[in-house]
């Protein structure tokens, strides 16, 4: 096997290495967009408990002024503090997912930058020693260009010398 052959073959495995970090990477921008996705949701969830919030603001000024209501807006206060508890237990775990997320791609950060050092880093170490090694053996263009114009020299001097030949012949 010839050292472009190995270099093209190198070159072949960098681009199947390449790839596959591209589908490593666009994989990791969808989850990063679900969890984008994730927090937008939780965002509206605090809106919502804010709203929740200013209407119990409002029910507590209402019952300074009607005392006999205050026990239905407090009944009402605790379902709405309820749901709350369930919406902070549904962050909690929106929470720990992401906790989960950020920790894969750490994990996937870490042998991605593993598999360079490991793997493309040697590979193109080893390509750049081929191309050098490949440089050195190939002639310089002025010497192929000196080349070219003493083959074009020579091929008129046979021209001319077979004219001369045919002349000669003819002459006999």
């Amino acid at each position: 096997m010839t050292n472009e052959e190995k270099i093209l073959e190198m070159l072949a495995s960098i681009q199947t290495d390449m790839n596959g970090m591209k589908a490593d990477m666009n994989g990791m921008k969808a989850d990063m967009n679900d969890m984008k996705a994730d927090m937008n949701g939780m965002k509206a969830d605090m809106n919502d408990m804010k709203a929740d919030m200013n209407g119990m603001k409002a029910d507590i000024n209402g019952m300074q002024a009607d005392i006999n209501g205050m026990q239905a807006d407090m009944n009402g206060m605790k379902a709405d503090m309820n749901g709350m508890k369930a919406d902070m237990n549904g962050m909690k775990a929106d929470i720990g997912e992401l906790k989960a997320d950020v920790s894969n791609l750490k994990t996937e950060a870490i042998k991605t930058n593993l598999r360079i050092e490991n793997e493309i880093i040697p590979k193109l170490k080893v390509l750049a020693e081929g191309h050098a090694m490949l440089s050195e053996t190939l002639a310089p263009k002025s010497k192929v260009d000196e080349l070219q114009s003493d083959v074009e020299l020579l091929k008129i001097v046979v021209k001319n010398l077979n004219s001369e030949v045919q002349q000669l012949k003819k002459a006999q």
